[in-house]
C-alpha cells in the first residue's frame, strides 16, 4: 500500500456537471459546504454566483452581437464575442474562481495572490470591453 494513500479520496469530480453519455468527464471536485470553512462559505458562494453572472453576460453579448450582425453590422464582433465566450468562461473559472476556492480551502496565500492578480486583469479587460470599441467583440 502506498504511504500517500490517505491523500486519495473516493469522491468523484462533479464540476462542470456533464451528462453521463459524454466521453469527457468533470475535471474538478467542488463542494463548498464540505471543503470551505463555515465563515467563508457565503463569500465563496457569492464569488461563484459572480462567475456565473460573468458567463451569462458573455452569452448575452453573443446574442446582442448576433442581433447587431443581423441588423447590418459586421461579423467581426460576433466572431470575437463567440471567442470571448468560449475562452473566457472556462479560463475565468480555472484562473480566478478556482484559486479563490483553493485559497479558502487550504488558507493559501499564493492562491489569494493569483486570484487578486488575475481578477484585476479581467476587470480591466471588462472595463475596456464596456467602452464599446468597434471590432472588439463587445456590442
Amino acid at each position: 500500500m502506498n504511504r500517500f494513500h490517505f491523500c486519495l479520496t473516493d469522491r468523484a469530480n462533479n464540476f462542470p456537471p456533464l451528462p453521463k453519455f459524454f466521453r469527457i468527464k468533470p475535471c474538478f471536485y467542488q463542494n463548498v459546504a464540505e471543503e470551505i470553512p463555515q465563515p467563508y462559505q457565503q463569500l465563496v458562494r457569492r464569488v461563484y454566483k459572480l462567475w456565473m453572472l460573468y458567463c451569462i453576460t458573455l452569452c448575452v453579448n453573443v446574442v446582442a452581437c448576433i442581433a447587431w450582425w443581423a441588423g447590418g453590422g459586421g461579423a467581426v464582433n460576433f466572431g470575437f464575442a463567440l471567442l470571448w465566450l468560449l475562452v473566457f468562461s472556462p479560463c475565468s473559472y480555472t484562473c480566478w474562481f478556482r484559486p479563490l476556492y483553493k485559497a479558502f480551502r487550504a488558507d493559501s496565500s499564493f492562491n489569494f495572490m493569483a486570484f487578486f492578480f488575475i481578477f484585476f486583469l479581467q476587470c480591466v479587460l471588462a472595463f475596456i470591453q464596456s467602452l464599446g470599441i468597434s471590432g472588439w467583440g463587445a456590442w
